[in-house]
């Protein structure tokens, strides 16, 4: 995958057209990048998002 793919589907990662595996292989690529001027903090904050989903899950009432 290169790094514009990878960054196409890092800023796109909620998009059900893309499988677990290849969001995974996109966040990989590009925590590799050398800097990170060119992505999005909504883009990262959406990752954080998608990454915290598949480890962890809030109960009712415990939420704020």
């Amino acid at each position: 995958m290169n790094i514009g793919r990878a960054m196409a589907i890092f800023e796109n990662i909620n998009n059900d057209t893309y499988s677990d595996e290849e969001k995974a292989l996109a966040i990989y690529k590009v925590t590799k990048m050398p800097t990170h001027n060119s992505v999005k903090k909504d883009s990262m904050l959406s990752v954080i998002k998608w990454l915290w989903d598949k480890c962890y899950e809030i109960k009712d009432g415990e939420q704020e």
